[in-house]
């Protein structure tokens, strides 16, 4: 019988709220005149020209690409993104000035969470002149399970020890595309497990290797 081994964890995306902060403590305030200047300068040249425009502000050796268009439904009317992480930024007339994503690449490329914790609080006063108050959104942690040899045939009803209320079921296609299905359909297989997801906690149960191919992550092999 192999043996169940824990191979990898960790922090495999984090999502952080950004405020201005006075006395260590978070602010509501629009952001300086001067910069929604230049991020609106910036957005226009990238419309412009029908592409992203890389500005000189960088992280982690690449530069930062204005995208044409706004997310998150107007409030945050520009976002910047390089390979490790995005960043939106609004005007600051709801709950904070910026959001910021880090992507699992990145943070898998760090020594420890605390490094890449360190590398955005730079980045951050650099681009708005001052510390800035970071608060956790979103935080997905990991943990790459190997040697367990009975996972397709558990039952995520029977063989689950969970309050989730909601529980689902993750299939996907041999072939390479991105549909997922909640019930069985012919030509697909079984490859996972999901928890109250879509929830303020939530668990995913998944075949790494198989996501590893569909997302096109090779890298993560070494890790």
């Amino acid at each position: 019988m192999s043996e169940v081994r824990i191979v990898n964890r960790g922090v495999d995306t984090l999502v952080v709220n950004v405020y201005y902060t006075d006395n260590e403590r978070p602010i509501r305030r629009d952001i300086d005149e001067a910069l929604a200047l230049q991020l609106d300068e910036w957005k226009k040249l990238a419309q412009e020209q029908g592409e992203p425009f890389i500005t000189p502000w960088v992280f982690h050796e690449a530069s930062l690409q204005m995208q044409p268009n706004r997310a998150g439904h107007g409030q945050f009317p520009w976002m910047l993104k390089t390979p490790d992480i995005t960043l939106y930024i609004s005007q600051g007339k709801w709950n904070g000035v910026a959001a910021v994503r880090l992507s699992s690449q990145y943070l898998w490329s760090c020594r420890g969470l605390l490094d890449a914790l360190v590398w955005l609080d730079s980045f951050l006063t650099e681009v708005f002149k001052q510390a800035m108050f970071l608060q956790p959104s979103e935080i997905h942690l990991c943990a790459d399970v190997a040697g367990w040899p009975d996972i397709a045939s558990l039952d995520r009803r029977k063989h689950f020890v969970s309050r989730s209320r909601k529980r689902g079921s993750h299939f996907e296609q041999d072939w390479k595309t991105d549909l997922r299905v909640k019930d069985f359909s012919y030509g697909l297989q079984e490859t996972g497990f999901d928890f109250s997801k879509r929830g303020v906690l939530s668990c995913t149960i998944y075949d790494k290797t198989r996501e590893m191919k569909q997302s096109g992550k090779e890298w993560f092999s070494d890790i």
